[in-house]
């Protein structure tokens, strides 16, 4: 047996024998897809065991995550730091080797996968970052970026609706360096392709701008290798390279849909060595297969070793380009306090507003701050003025149209932040937040520094009516670990905001109005523990008001209302609650101020974090029930919003009488 032929059977294998130990994970794939993922292994993947500091590694995801055993098993084969012991603990707790790809956890992954379709897209934000890093620093017969875009697809990515959102922008945008390979089986989970999906997808990659190139036996090593040298040569559109595969290859259970998620038992995965005429025990690696799968990575030990040695000479003869690489790299602290500082004169201003002239200001400072929106710049005002737009002809333009793609516009942005260099923002309407909640998501578990501006906040947005005006979004978005949910009632809160959001390891979401707020009396510096005292009456108060956003303006003007009858009260504004809840206790506790017994909160959402706050004898005042259509103003007053309502309630509830 020829030594390529050997090892894609030791990876089919080896692969089948992790799931089967494991007794859990997806047979099926590992044995139609070997052939796929060990030539690109094998052949024209540049890949780095050793760290992700080699910044022109090809980058490859595995967008259809249930083929990690697979994935694994190759990266044990070819070099990298996952031992047989790994693969033996494959599914386990805390181990390197968990049920999809999960960035940080294994070596080589690039981005957490698993949801399908949403690889595809993180693939296309690698490949736009590339081409936007390429552009500003590659010098000509000198390119410091330079690498591929590998991305691994099965049948179910292609039915997902991300994946077509993105592999339309890709076809427009025309990413060249972007490679799909599509293993394609025929078979779902519950049967046939054909049952749920009968439409010619080469056709659809053509009609979106891509090439297409079909290899009718995918188990084909030599067909399967030149397909993808080929994909590389495409000068002018991304390429998806189309494998005919059988699904469980090789087992007593090819082509039927049981082997998806199944793990072959002992005997039959001892059978299966037999079949694909392999000798040695369970999970043994020939040594002539180790012998030559460690020539890939030796060959890519000496590319990484050349592109340091071009990097350095680079340093000194291009000092300053190099002066600027390093710090689009190694940005860690953005000081927007001493950047705004007293900019914005405004006595009312909206959140989308006043976020325009923070984010050009920033932008103006930080070059590595790009992004975009899904085709409503004009109205969230989420633009870099003094740049261009992104685009085939110009590389170098800042900002990206996303078109109305919301989801893979936020799953592009996770690939664009996982690819080093660039700090990423999108935006749209806070109400269309539910398309991009399982990116958002993503990132968190990736703990990508992703800005998210959502404007038009709350039914303040008036005449669009309840499919505009967000209500339950604040609770969704702030009941995913590890996000920062912003919702400033200012300008100066706003600065705040942009403080934790772009020193921050985690995503940030700011949530801004249309509407025009009142600028209160506010140190940035206070405002960035996420919650504080902005106003509070000498002695101890009768009450304490929380609120956030635009309901901060309202809870002022209630005070001051109470303030004239003689009422001592106190109003504390929570621009970042997650943010407020990583200070210490006695700070918590002094802000709250439990000891006095009636608390409200009061906000245009449907969350009812506030509970936890307000205490027994408190009381949240929310929103219960969908908007309706009609002016911002009046809605708000009739969904009781208004000074008037919020201290009859206050008065009813704390039993007040005056």
């Amino acid at each position: 047996m020829k030594i390529d032929n050997k090892s894609i059977n030791v990876a089919r294998c080896v692969a089948s024998e992790t799931i089967s130990n494991a007794n859990s994970g997806h047979t099926g794939v590992a044995l139609s897809a070997a052939t796929i993922l060990y030539s690109l292994f094998k052949d024209h993947y540049v890949f780095s065991t050793n760290d992700n500091l080699f910044l022109n590694r090809d980058r490859f995801i595995l967008s259809a995550g249930h083929a990690s055993a697979l994935y694994y098993t190759l990266e044990n084969m070819f070099g990298y730091d996952i031992t047989i012991e790994d693969l033996m603990d494959y599914r386990k707790y805390d181990s390197k080797t968990p049920g999809h790809p999960e960035f940080g956890s294994t070596p080589g992954v690039e981005a957490t996968t698993g949801p399908l379709g949403q690889g595809i897209a993180n693939g296309v934000g690698m490949a736009i970052a590339e081409t936007m890093l390429a552009e500003r620093f590659n010098v000509l017969d000198d390119p410091i970026f330079s690498n591929y875009t590998y991305v691994f697809a099965g049948d179910g990515c292609f039915m997902e609706g991300v994946a077509l959102e993105a592999i339309s922008l890709a076809g427009t945008l025309k990413l060249n360096k972007l490679i799909v390979l599509y293993d394609c089986n025929s078979m779902t989970m519950d049967g046939k392709l054909g049952d749920v999906n009968a439409e010619d997808v080469a056709r659809k990659f053509i009609a979106q701008n891509w090439n297409v190139i079909y290899v009718k036996n995918g188990n084909n090593y030599k067909a399967v290798t030149k397909a993808i040298g080929k994909a590389k040569q495409s000068k002018d559109k991304p390429t998806i390279v189309i494998f005919k595969t059988i699904l469980g290859y090789g087992s007593d259970y090819a082509n039927n849909p049981i082997i998806h998620g199944m793990a072959l038992k002992s005997d039959e995965v001892t059978f299966l060595r037999q079949r694909l005429f392999l000798e040695g025990k369970a999970f043994e690696i020939p040594e002539d297969v180790k012998k030559h799968c460690i020539q890939s990575k030796i060959r890519n030990e000496k590319i990484e070793m050349d592109w340091r040695k071009k990097v350095n000479l680079y340093s000194k003869t291009n000092p300053e380009l190099y002066k600027k690489l390093a710090v689009f790299i190694d940005s860690k602290y953005y000081d927007v306090e001493k950047l705004v500082g007293t900019k914005i004169k405004d006595k009312k201003i909206s959140g989308r507003n006043a976020n325009s002239i923070i984010l050009n200001l920033l932008a103006d400072k930080y070059p590595n701050i790009v992004g975009g929106t899904a085709d409503v710049a004009c109205s969230t005002r989420a633009y870099i003025g003094d740049d261009d737009d992104y685009s085939t002809t110009n590389r170098r333009g800042r900002n990206i149209k996303f078109g109305i793609r919301e989801h893979a516009m936020a799953a592009i942005a996770n690939g664009i932040s996982l690819y080093a260099g660039l700090k990423v923002f999108v935006s749209t309407f806070l109400s269309f937040s539910n398309y991009m909640i399982p990116a958002i998501r993503l990132s968190a578990m990736m703990k990508q520094p992703v800005l998210y501006i959502f404007t038009h906040d709350s039914i303040m947005v008036g005449e669009d009516g309840p499919t505009h005006q967000p209500v339950e979004q604040l609770a969704q978005l702030r009941a995913i670990p590890d996000v920062n949910v912003c919702r400033p009632c200012d300008s100066h809160e706003l600065t705040a905001c942009y403080n934790i959001a772009l020193n921050s390891t985690l995503p940030t979401c700011l949530v801004l109005s249309r509407q025009d707020l009142t600028e209160q009396k506010i140190e940035p510096t206070k405002a960035m523990k996420g919650g504080y005292v902005l106003e509070k009456d000498s002695g101890k108060p009768q009450f304490v008001l929380y609120a956030t956003g635009s309901e901060v303006e309202l809870a002022m003007g209630v005070k001051r209302e109470f303030n004239k009858l003689g009422v001592k009260c106190a109003v504390v504004s929570f621009p970042c609650i997650e943010e407020f809840e990583r200070q210490t206790e006695s700070y918590k506790n002094s802000t709250l101020m439990k000891e006095c017994k009636y608390r409200f909160a009061i906000e245009a959402s449907s969350d009812n974090v506030w509970y936890k706050y307000v205490g027994n004898d408190g009381k949240v005042i929310n929103i219960t029930k969908f908007g309706k259509s009609g002016k911002g103003s009046d809605v708000y007053k009739r969904y009781g919003f208004s000074v008037a309502n919020i201290k009859k309630e206050i008065m009813k509830t704390a039993k007040i009488n005056i």
